[in-house]
């Protein structure tokens, strides 16, 4: 099943689509309260790490880092090619595309409002090389293991974190989830572990997943209408039988957390986790902790910050002293790292 840009939203994706303007304001408000109450000790513990881009390369790892690009570059024209070949058109707001990751503003899979500027721009294949070359600075290398949290809302940025890796030799164990924000992979055929599942069968990259979840609120997809929530599941079903991996379905926020991290222990097979990539925003790298809204995107070192209940998956890396990569706010990352503030721009 495949849903055109060019159709218009439901009645059902009207009434969520006014749910989300409230949810956004509830948050606008929760981040400025949490500015001013949160100790000062807290945001000192969010420093970002040093660029390690701004060193010389060595030939080693600057050729490592045009593999990584060069692979998100093909894995882009694979699919935007499929999506062709499907009859998938692009929104016209959102075109040309050519990276193929850009999905629609609203279909019965999307949670949350999310930037086109940000898609567009996580879709540029730089974040391949840059990814490649501060993740090496983190330590990440042949033989260690990256824990991965990917929501669909920023399939280009998944792409080239698995790109990163692979380009790396270091194992990447993701939870993929099939829910996404608008712009995101929200197409159905085309959300994340879908792409991914294409991906690995054409041999263009390395599987990632582990697991896959439908996302959304508590893990579950509890914020889609009833005929969102049962078409999520029947993806994440689809998808983990394809890819022979694990489906979730948690009974609970909490327990997803607690399965997660269980999981990333087992898959990591005795390798340490030297670093925690969470990219989007799914509840279970977030958590319910007001303390996670003062995070920047950006390397989180492995220091606690948040010991509170409802702290997520971020949070708990750091206090098992494990490094987290969070790539959320692409704009400002962008700004700060030095990747053009542009997707892709030729095929």
């Amino acid at each position: 099943m495949t849903i055109n840009s060019g159709s218009r939203p439901t009645t059902g994706g009207r009434r969520a689509a006014r749910r989300w303007l409230v949810a956004a304001g509830v948050a606008v408000g929760v981040v400025a309260l949490t500015r001013s109450v949160l100790p000062a000790p807290v945001s000192s513990l969010l420093a970002i790490r040093p660029a390690p881009s701004t060193l010389r390369l060595s030939a080693d790892l600057e050729a490592r880092a045009s593999v990584a690009e060069e692979l998100v570059r093909q894995a882009q024209d694979f699919v935007r090619e499929m999506k062709t070949a499907e009859g998938m058109v692009t929104d016209p707001l959102a075109s040309p595309d050519p990276s193929g990751l850009i999905g629609d503003e609203l279909t019965p899979l999307v949670t949350t409002l999310g930037s086109l500027e940000a898609k567009q721009i996580s879709t540029n294949p730089a974040w391949a090389r840059e990814l490649t070359v501060r993740m090496a600075g983190a330590g990440v290398r042949h033989g260690t293991a990256v824990a991965g949290g990917f929501s669909g809302s920023f399939p280009a940025l998944n792409l080239a974190v698995m790109a990163a890796c692979q380009a790396l030799d270091a194992s990447l164990v993701a939870i993929s989830s099939v829910t996404a924000s608008t712009w995101g992979a929200n197409q159905p055929g085309f959300t994340w572990p879908e792409v991914e599942t294409r991906l690995v069968r054409a041999n263009l990259i390395r599987q990632a997943s582990a697991a896959v979840s439908t996302g959304g609120a508590d893990d579950r997809a509890r914020d889609l209408d009833p005929e969102g929530r049962a078409m999520a599941e029947r993806i994440r079903d689809a998808a983990a039988s394809a890819l022979r991996v694990t489906a979730l379905r948690p009974a609970s926020l909490e327990a997803s957390i607690a399965e997660r991290l269980e999981l990333y222990r087992r898959e990591a097979r005795g390798r340490p986790i030297v670093l925690y990539v969470n990219v989007g925003g799914t509840e279970p790298s977030l958590g319910t902790s007001a303390v996670v809204l003062r995070l920047r995107s950006g390397f989180l070192p492995g220091v606690p910050f948040d010991l509170s209940p409802g702290r997520g998956l971020i949070a708990r890396f750091t206090e098992k002293g494990v490094p987290v990569l969070t790539l959320l706010n692409v704009r400002d990352l962008a700004l700060r790292w030095g990747v053009p503030l542009q997707g892709r721009t030729r095929r």
